[in-house]
């Protein structure tokens, strides 16, 4: 019943322009208009709920905590499945697989925020989380 007590809230809590307030000591992040909370595993943008899976959210928390550092695919596919697993494509596939994680994500972003452009690819090597303009 708490969990689901629990969703419902956060459930209620994406139609609001503003964030709640954090109660002290929840553990988060902020980073411009980001803000990753730990403790529900949820992200706000601008103030509004992303709806990120929680992988998704383990992949944003990667890139926002190297913020304007690149972080290279299979570092983010390591992050997913595991280190060093190798997919069914090859030594190469996991590459794909990076790139659909990314592109559902900053899709998501964009549905918040139409302008959304934080995401950076650098071909050939990974992405970075920019700073704010």
């Amino acid at each position: 019943m708490p969990i689901l007590l629990k969703r419902l809230q956060l459930i209620s809590e994406v139609g609001r322009s503003t964030p709640e307030p954090e109660p002290l000591g929840a553990p988060s992040l902020c980073l411009g208009q980001l803000i990753l909370r730990f403790d529900t595993n949820r992200a706000l943008w601008a103030g509004r709920a992303v709806d990120l899976t929680s992988t998704e959210f383990r992949i944003v928390t990667l890139l926002a905590e190297r913020a304007g550092r690149d972080v290279r695919y299979r570092e983010i596919y390591d992050l997913v499945h595991g280190k060093d697993f190798i997919s069914g494509q090859g030594s190469e596939g996991y590459r794909a697989n990076v790139r659909t994680f990314i592109k559902r994500i900053r899709k998501k972003f964009c549905d918040v925020d139409p302008g959304f452009d934080h995401i950076e690819n650098y071909a050939s090597f990974g992405y970075r989380w920019t700073a704010e303009n």
